[in-house]
Formats: C-alpha cells, structure tokens, sequence
C-alpha cells in the first residue's frame, strides 16, 4: 500500500515538474523525454517539498524515477539540483504578499551640499565640527551591524538552517514590520535591536524544524542582516541646510547634522532634540562629545525621525590667551570654570591670575575682574565677553652678565646678591678681560635706565663691590672689543693674497709664509711695505699720508740681518710686484693652406703675421691669399665693462646683454702684400689669441640683399658687378642701387662710389659678396597728412603777413 502510494506521488510530481500546470493529471508521462536541466528554482523547491510530507528520501525517489525509465544522466542531474539548492547556492526568498506593499524602493543617500556660513558662524565652537572634510560621521557600510541596531522596513534578514535539516532564507522586513517564513508566517521584528530579533526568529523556527530543540539539537539556525534600507530623516530648526535627508539604516544623529551644516549662527550645539512619532526620544549635547570625546546620546537614527536643532540661550564670547576663541555656549548654572574647560585652558603665555569679564545689563555695559579663586563661582550670563591677558615680559629677579666671562647669560637674583659673587657664578673672568672700565646698566622705578661704572680691577681685588637689583645687566668687555681688529694685508704675486691677523713679532717673511709663497712671476727684489701714520704723526696736520720701506729678499724667504729685523705693525698692507720681463705664455692659430697649421706660441713682442706663416712652413698652392683673413680676440677690462654697462643702461639702443666680456673682430689684412713685404705696414704684430685663416681657392660669387633672387654665382673675370646681380633677377623694386657694396673674403668691404660720370661698384672677387641695401619703407598716408601741415602752415602765414602789411 506505502509503495502504491510512493508511486503515485512520483508520477504526479513528475507530472507536475516535467509537463507543466496544464497536464499536471496526466499520469502516462515518460520520464526519459524530461530535460532536468529546465527544471526552475520553484518546481525543486516543490519536488523537495512533497517529498518532505510524504518521508520520502532522496534514494526513494530517485529510484522509482529510474524505475519509472530516467536515464542515469537524468538521475544525477536531479540530485545535483536537489543538493545545491539545499547547500544555499539557491537560497529561499519570501513568497510575495499580494495583501501589503512588500516592495520597498531603494533610497538614493544624500550628499552634502555647499553653503557659505556667514563669520559670525564660523566664529562658533563646534562649527568646524560638522564642517569638516576629514569627518562625516558617515557610518561603514561592509561591517557587521551591532547587537544594539533598530530593524526598520526594507531591511534584509537572512536565516540559514544547517545541520541535519538545510534551509537557506532572503527575508525583507516588510511594511507591516514583519518577515514572512515559509510554511511558518509572519514574524514581527521592526523596531527591535537586533540581538532580540535574532532570539525571536529562531524560537519561531523551533515549530518548523523540531531539531533546533531539546538537549541535543542536530539542526542549527544563524540569524544575519543582508542589505539594510536606508531611512528618511527631517532635519529642522536652527541649522544651516534644513530639509529630509536620506541616511543609511545605522546613521545616527550626528550624520544628520553634518549633512545639514550643522547649527547655524543663532542654533544651540547643547540643547538638539531627536523626536520620534512626536515624542522626545532623547535631546543632545554636543560638547559632550567635543569635550569629554562621549557618544552615548548619539543614537541611530529610525525612519522620519526629527532632528529639531533649538536656538542657543546663552552664548559666551572668549578671546585672548586662550586655546580654543570664539563663541561659547553655556547652560544654567555653569561657571567660569566650566568655560575654561570648553576652551582647553589657558595658553602658556596667560596671565591666569585674573580674568576681564564684560557683561550686558541690557541698557549698558558692565565690567568685572574674575580672580582664579571665583572661577568656580560667577556664572555666565548670555552675552558675556572673557578675556584672558598675556604675561608681561618682567622678571621679578633675573640679572645678566656678558661680555668677557666664561658664563655669559641670565642670573637669578637672591638676596644680597654682590657683583664679585655674581662673576663667580659666571665661572670668572676671561685672560683677554679688559680690566679699567665696566659698566651695569640698571632700570629705575619709573623704567628709565641708569649706568653705574665701576673698575672690574678693583672689584676682583675686593677694594669695591655693588649688590645688584633685578633687571641689572652688566657688561664687561674684552680688549678686543675695545679696539679695531688688528690685521695686515698682502697683495701682488702671492698664491693667496688678503688680509691676514697681525701678531706680535710678525716678520715680511712670515707673512708671505701665510700667503703661500711667490708667484712664479714674483719679483723678490723689489718688496715694498706701506705703513699708516701713529698717534703722533696724526695730531698734527702734515702733507704725509704713509711710510713706504722696499725689502729684497729670496725665493726661500730669506733677508739680510737688516731686513730680518724689521716687524710688521698692524695695518701694514706688503705689495709683491711682478717682474717686469715677465709675460705669459701666448699662442696664435692658424688654419687653412698652410704646410702646418696650429696653435705656435709667440717667442716675442714684435713677432708678425709673416713670421707665424714662415713657422708654419708656408702656404701651400691652393691657398687663395687675397681671401686671408685675421679674427683677433678682444677681451674688456673690468674697468672698461663697467663703463660699457653704464653706458647701456642709459642708451635705448643697447642692453647690457649685448656687451660681451670676450668677444672676437675681423681683421682686415692682405697676405697677398705681406707676403711680398715681410715686416712692412701691411704685417701686423700677432697677439695672444689670434686667429688667421688661409682659405683655398674660392670660385664663388654671392648676391644677396634686395634682389629679385638671391644666390650664389660661379666666379668669372669678365663679369661685373651689375653682371651679377642681373644674374640674380635684377634689382628688386626698394633696392638702394648707390649703396651696393662688396664683402671681400678677408673681411674688408668696398662701397659704390658716384661721379660724373655715374656709378662706380667695386671690383668683384672670388670669394666676395655682393650686398644690396633696401630702402625704408615710406608711409605714404603719414607723408601726405605731413605736407598738409606744412601746406596749412604755410596758407596761415601768408594770411598773417597780408593782414599785417595792409
């Protein structure tokens, strides 16, 4: 009979899973023609449901399917279905509840919205609080919600059911405040902190799976929140950005207030009250959190709750040397003490002895000095000023010593105090002390100042002795402080020339020593020392301004026993001069045709151009010795940039950019002439640096400047100038034709010249260029308005003169 029965309900199921609603009687279904594959989520949770009423096990019934004509494939397919929609891979939603909204929309959260807070605003404590980028007191959002977290509506409660029974559920609180359970009900849940709910539901589940109870259960429940709904809050009252927020489920109040700006200029930080149903649920104390770092008042948020921020009652204004400024809110009852708190205390530069309280008596105002022992006692009226001084730069017993002791710096001053006990403590006097005169500079009672002086001598000796007041400063000096430094100076050929410290016994030896010894162009026979005038010499007025004394001496420092003698005084300044044969070593280059071109040293003054070729062993037969050239390099004195830089700066025309230290020019020559007339006019003196260039035979011919085209032209002796430049495409239209000239390959140039009998260009040369200036553009607009000026001019005179003459 059990097994009549076991077969029925296989075909039926199979009837209702692998045919559909419309054939669901018919029981001659062949179960081989079923695609398992298709089956849905429903039709498994239906299958596993009736095999659940009727004891039927998973072995069972797959058996009477494969007796029924399952293929194996088929078979092992239902039950891979079967087993991951029991191990949760296909979890177990809420049937839908045609009677209640179930559906609940998601909630897009708010964002903080940009105002502009007046300063006043701003001037109060806590705004910067709610007005931070680095906090928002936004909740996290991939953590698990704490055992004290409100379920709302919307929010998702997930169950799993492990053990010896498996069942996994996605649960929404719903509208009405409750989760429906499958095969149980609702179960109602809003409004209760989680760790309750949890309780809740699984005593409910007890009635389904009977293995949760007893002793020993065998089947487990974990209760776990899914995605939570956001809530809707209203945020009114005394805040900057009043309106309906959208929080996320575990927002609390400070959330709110931080996307509403928190309170505004007129709005209380210690008086915010959070309203639930109409109902005060609690009221808030900011400076409970900004002050003593406590949350306990901030609590989560539900949906359409009220943030009702009230104006502030009494409002205090603190400025001066405190840590925290601005505008403080006070509550009855509270005191100076209690603000001195909120404000973090005093600085390390306040007077903390007293307090400036100013006070509003609604017609006037009214002033109080608050010493520290009535902190505790006056209380804060609205309106209220307190001001903290800063400490005033007065040492009630502080002396100071300086100068020449080996503890130079600040004293305390006890009683009876002497000066001889004070430069003890100052560890003494130094060696170099200057013993006649000190002074201590000391303060009268109405601040001026007072100076005693005294013999430093005397006082170490103990022949006299002051007892110091505060403030006293005493200075004694050194001898060096007491005169100008003392040094010696030496120029000229040494390898460190300067000034260097005088000594006692310093000889001229000596100090080239200092100075690292000659220079390789020193001449040592002819030193010369330069001596200022003594104290004598200078009380009377003579024509004298110093005395000279000249040494000889050797490279190795030695002098004869006279001048060995002679010491150096301070201020002496030693002048080593050069040796008048000397000259350093310079070169000439040359490049080009010659046999051997290069660098060749100058052996003497009066060395030529000439002479520098024949050393180069001559020119060579390509060489074209009219094309020679010289670039001589040109080097400015100090004296002389500095003039040019003068120059510079007051001529329009030239900047101190264009002035060039080093610079090179084209020299002009003919090495055709000097060649010919070695050592003639023509055969300049080299210098150190010159350049001279031998260029090879040149074939060229370049036109350039204001012609229709400019090129370069093969040279040919029956050609002129004007040869070339038709070459070229003529003159151009603005081109200056008496101003053509000629740039010869050495660097000289020849200009067009006119006579009687026309223009005369220069001869052309290999090599050479042929320049055609450009006239200036003419604005013929402004020449025509300036002949009319003339012409009106001129009409105004003539008309002066007739009425003149008549």
């Amino acid at each position: 009979m059990i097994w009549s029965v076991k077969k029925m309900f296989l075909l039926c199921l199979f009837g209702v899973l692998f045919i559909g609603t419309a054939n669901a009687q018919n029981t001659n279904i062949n179960p081989a023609s079923v695609n398992v594959e298709a089956l849905s989520d429903a039709q498994i949770e239906k299958l596993i449901s009736e095999m659940e009423k009727n004891g039927m096990s998973l072995e069972e019934a797959m058996a009477l399917a494969r007796a029924r004509g399952a293929s194996q494939l088929q078979i092992d397919q239902m039950v891979k279905k079967i087993n991951e929609y029991k191990s949760g891979k296909r979890n177990v939603k809420a049937p839908a509840n045609d009677s209640q909204e179930t559906m609940v929309p998601e909630v897009k959260l708010s964002e903080k919205a940009e105002f502009k807070a007046t300063e006043k605003n701003k001037q109060v404590f806590g705004f910067q609080f709610f007005n931070s980028k680095n906090l928002s007191f936004e909740p996290a959002m991939d953590v698990p919600v704490s055992e004290s977290y409100s379920l709302g509506i919307g929010d998702e409660v997930n169950i799993s059911v492990y053990g010896a029974s498996q069942q996994n559920y996605q649960l929404t609180v719903q509208k009405s405040g409750a989760i429906t359970i499958p095969d149980l009900g609702p179960v109602h849940v809003y409004g209760i902190s989680f760790t309750k709910a949890q309780a809740k539901i699984k005593s409910r589940l007890l009635s389904i799976y009977n293995g949760m109870g007893g002793d020993r259960p065998n089947t487990f429940a974990d209760v776990s929140m899914g995605s939570l709904k956001g809530v809707k809050v209203n945020v009114i009252g005394e805040v900057n950005l009043p309106g309906t927020y959208s929080l996320p489920a575990t927002a609390s109040a400070f959330n709110a207030l931080y996307l509403a700006g928190g309170p505004n200029e007129n709005g209380s930080f210690r008086s915010i009250d959070i309203l639930r149903d109409g109902k005060l649920v609690c009221s808030i104390d900011v400076y409970a959190y900004l002050i003593d770092g406590n949350t306990q008042n901030n609590i989560q948020l539900r949906d359409q709750d009220v943030v009702l921020v009230r104006p502030y009652a009494k409002r205090v204004k603190v400025a001066g040397e405190f840590k925290r400024t601005g505008l403080f809110e006070a509550q009855a009852d509270e005191t100076v003490a209690d603000l001195l708190r909120f404000a973090g205390g005093f600085t390390d530069k306040a007077y903390t002895h007293r307090l400036e309280l100013y006070r509003n008596n609604t017609r006037t105002l009214s002033f109080k000095g608050v010493s520290a022992d009535q902190y505790n006692q006056v209380q804060l009226m609205n309106g209220d000023s307190l001001v903290a001084g800063m400490l005033t730069e007065r040492f009630e017993n502080r002396v100071s010593i300086d100068g020449a002791v080996y503890r130079p710096g600040n004293y305390e001053l006890t009683e009876g105090l002497q000066l001889s006990q004070l430069i003890k403590k100052a560890e003494g006097l130094k060696e170099e002390a200057f013993m006649e005169r000190a002074v201590i500079t000391r303060k009268l009672d109405d601040m001026s100042l007072k100076a005693i002086s005294f013999s430093v001598r005397d006082v170490v000796n103990g022949k006299i002795d002051f007892e110091l007041q505060k403030e006293d400063r005493i200075q004694i000096s050194s001898i060096f402080d007491m005169r100008e430094a003392r040094t010696v100076e030496i120029v000229g050929e040494v390898q460190f020339e300067g000034t260097y410290a005088w000594a006692e016994n310093l000889r001229i030896g000596d100090l080239i020593f200092q100075a690292g010894g000659f220079k390789e162009d020193a001449e040592v026979a002819g030193l010369e020392v330069s001596r200022v005038l003594d104290y004598k010499e200078t009380s009377e007025l003579t024509k004298s301004l110093l005395h000279t004394f000249q040494f000889s001496l050797d490279r190795n420092l030695k002098l004869n026993l006279e001048d060995e003698a002679f010491l150096l005084k301070p201020f002496d300044k030693v002048y080593v001069r050069r040796a008048p044969g000397f000259r350093p070593q310079g070169a000439a280059n040359i490049q080009g045709e010659v046999k051997y071109s290069g660098d060749y040293g100058i052996t003497h003054k009066n060395e030529k151009i000439s002479d520098i070729i024949r050393r180069a062993g001559g020119i060579t037969s390509e060489a074209y010795v009219r094309g020679a050239s010289l670039r001589r390099r040109i080097e400015l004195s100090e004296a002389e940039y500095q003039a040019k830089v003068a120059i510079a700066a007051q001529d329009t025309t030239m900047t101190e950019a264009d002035i060039e230290k080093v610079a090179y020019q084209i020299v002009g020559i003919d090495l055709q002439t000097i060649l010919g007339h070695p050592g003639g006019m023509e055969d300049l003196q080299v210098k150190a640096g010159d350049q001279i260039l031998v260029p090879s035979k040149l074939e060229t011919v370049m036109v350039s400047g204001s012609v229709l085209s400019p090129v370069a032209h093969t040279f040919t002796k029956k050609k002129k100038l004007k040869d070339y430049v038709y070459s070229s495409g003529g003159f151009a239209e603005r081109a200056k034709k008496g101003k053509v000239y000629v740039l010869y390959a050495n660097g000289t140039t020849q200009a067009t010249k006119g006579g009687l009998f026309g223009r005369r260009f220069p001869k052309v040369e290999p090599g050479c260029e042929i320049i055609v200036p450009e006239k200036p553009e003419v604005d013929k607009a402004g020449q025509a308005s300036k002949w009319l000026a003339i012409a009106s001019t001129f009409a105004t005179l003539i008309t002066a003169i007739a009425v003149a003459t008549r």
